[in-house]
Protein backbone atom coordinates (compact mmCIF):
# COMPACT_ATOMS: atom_id res chain seq x y z
CA UNK A 1 0.00 0.00 0.00
CA UNK A 2 1.03 3.36 -0.52
CA UNK A 3 0.64 5.70 2.51
CA UNK A 4 1.07 8.80 0.58
CA UNK A 5 -2.39 8.21 -0.64
CA UNK A 6 -3.39 8.44 3.21
CA UNK A 7 -1.44 11.76 3.79
CA UNK A 8 -5.05 13.52 4.85
CA UNK A 9 -5.18 10.52 7.66
CA UNK A 10 -1.58 11.59 8.92
CA UNK A 11 -2.48 15.47 8.38
CA UNK A 12 -5.71 15.23 10.48
CA UNK A 13 -4.13 13.04 13.46
CA UNK A 14 -0.61 15.56 13.23
CA UNK A 15 -2.53 18.39 13.35
CA UNK A 16 -4.84 16.67 16.40
CA UNK A 17 -1.47 16.38 18.44
CA UNK A 18 -0.94 19.34 17.66
CA UNK A 19 2.19 18.59 15.58
CA UNK A 20 2.90 20.39 11.75
CA UNK A 21 1.70 18.53 8.53
CA UNK A 22 4.91 20.13 7.03
CA UNK A 23 7.00 17.47 9.17
CA UNK A 24 5.42 14.71 7.50
CA UNK A 25 8.68 12.84 5.37
CA UNK A 26 8.30 10.33 2.84
CA UNK A 27 11.00 7.93 2.31
CA UNK A 28 11.77 4.64 0.97
CA UNK A 29 13.13 3.17 3.43
CA UNK A 30 12.71 3.77 6.98
CA UNK A 31 16.02 2.23 8.70
CA UNK A 32 18.01 3.85 5.63
CA UNK A 33 16.98 7.36 6.08
CA UNK A 34 18.07 7.02 9.80
CA UNK A 35 20.89 5.06 9.19
CA UNK A 36 22.03 8.21 6.94
CA UNK A 37 21.59 10.45 9.85
CA UNK A 38 23.12 8.58 12.66
CA UNK A 39 19.82 7.47 14.41
CA UNK A 40 19.28 4.18 15.67
CA UNK A 41 16.87 1.81 13.76
CA UNK A 42 16.93 -1.43 13.47
CA UNK A 43 13.32 -2.34 12.35
CA UNK A 44 13.84 -2.61 8.00
CA UNK A 45 9.90 -2.84 8.00
CA UNK A 46 8.79 -0.15 9.85
CA UNK A 47 5.85 1.64 8.12
CA UNK A 48 6.40 5.12 10.53
CA UNK A 49 8.18 6.85 13.14
CA UNK A 50 8.14 9.72 14.67
CA UNK A 51 11.50 11.43 15.13
CA UNK A 52 11.62 13.77 18.43
CA UNK A 53 14.63 17.01 17.92
CA UNK A 54 15.01 18.17 21.56
CA UNK A 55 12.28 20.50 21.81
CA UNK A 56 12.38 21.40 18.53
CA UNK A 57 9.64 19.63 17.11
CA UNK A 58 9.86 16.44 15.16
CA UNK A 59 9.42 14.31 12.24
CA UNK A 60 7.14 11.76 11.06
CA UNK A 61 8.49 9.31 8.47
CA UNK A 62 6.36 7.24 6.23
CA UNK A 63 7.50 4.76 4.37
CA UNK A 64 5.99 5.54 1.15
CA UNK A 65 5.17 1.68 -0.30
CA UNK A 66 4.49 -0.60 2.92
CA UNK A 67 3.65 -4.21 2.03
CA UNK A 68 0.19 -5.06 3.62
CA UNK A 69 2.32 -7.61 5.44
CA UNK A 70 4.15 -5.26 7.65
CA UNK A 71 1.22 -3.51 8.52
CA UNK A 72 -1.22 -6.79 9.78
CA UNK A 73 2.53 -7.72 11.39
CA UNK A 74 2.24 -4.87 13.80
CA UNK A 75 -1.92 -5.46 14.63
CA UNK A 76 -1.43 -8.94 15.27
CA UNK A 77 1.64 -7.88 17.69
CA UNK A 78 -1.21 -5.91 19.54
CA UNK A 79 -3.27 -8.67 19.80
CA UNK A 80 -0.37 -10.85 21.41
CA UNK A 81 -0.21 -8.06 23.59
CA UNK A 82 -3.59 -7.61 24.62
CA UNK A 83 -3.26 -11.31 25.52
CA UNK A 84 -1.89 -10.56 28.85
CA UNK A 85 -4.49 -8.47 29.98
CA UNK A 86 -7.55 -10.43 28.44
CA UNK A 87 -7.23 -13.65 27.08
CA UNK A 88 -10.95 -14.17 25.48
CA UNK A 89 -11.02 -10.84 23.44
CA UNK A 90 -8.77 -8.23 21.74
CA UNK A 91 -8.82 -4.55 20.98
CA UNK A 92 -7.33 -4.93 18.07
CA UNK A 93 -10.82 -6.33 16.61
CA UNK A 94 -11.36 -2.85 16.94
CA UNK A 95 -8.97 -2.18 14.00
CA UNK A 96 -11.54 -3.35 11.28
CA UNK A 97 -10.21 -0.99 8.60
CA UNK A 98 -6.89 0.41 6.83
CA UNK A 99 -7.74 3.84 8.29
CA UNK A 100 -8.14 2.65 11.97
CA UNK A 101 -5.46 0.61 11.25
CA UNK A 102 -2.94 3.60 10.54
CA UNK A 103 -4.41 5.53 12.88
CA UNK A 104 -3.54 3.15 15.45
CA UNK A 105 -0.29 2.80 14.48
CA UNK A 106 0.34 6.32 14.34
CA UNK A 107 -0.78 7.10 17.56
CA UNK A 108 0.92 4.42 19.06
CA UNK A 109 4.09 5.61 18.06
CA UNK A 110 3.10 8.97 19.10
CA UNK A 111 2.41 7.57 22.66
CA UNK A 112 6.46 6.67 22.93
CA UNK A 113 6.97 10.61 22.96
CA UNK A 114 5.37 10.87 25.82
CA UNK A 115 7.05 10.49 29.29
CA UNK A 116 4.19 8.73 31.11
CA UNK A 117 4.73 6.18 28.22
CA UNK A 118 7.35 3.39 29.29
CA UNK A 119 6.38 0.17 27.29
CA UNK A 120 4.33 -1.44 24.61
CA UNK A 121 1.28 -1.73 27.09
CA UNK A 122 1.32 1.33 27.96
CA UNK A 123 1.51 2.67 24.01
CA UNK A 124 -1.22 0.46 23.24
CA UNK A 125 -3.92 1.59 25.48
CA UNK A 126 -2.61 5.51 25.00
CA UNK A 127 -3.40 4.70 21.41
CA UNK A 128 -6.63 2.98 21.71
CA UNK A 129 -7.62 5.55 24.30
CA UNK A 130 -6.84 8.24 22.04
CA UNK A 131 -9.05 6.61 19.16
CA UNK A 132 -11.79 6.26 21.51
CA UNK A 133 -11.23 10.78 22.39
CA UNK A 134 -10.98 11.14 18.22
CA UNK A 135 -14.51 9.49 17.68
CA UNK A 136 -12.96 6.10 15.70
CA UNK A 137 -15.42 3.64 17.48
CA UNK A 138 -18.90 5.38 17.72
CA UNK A 139 -21.31 3.56 16.15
Amino acid sequence: MNLRENFELFRYLMEKQCLKQEDIVFVDNIADWCKERGIPEPDRGKPLKLILKDGQGCKLLLREDVPDEAIDERIRAVRIRDQVTDVASSRADLLDSLQRKLAFLFLNEYAYSLPEVKDDLLADEWAFNEMERLGYFKT
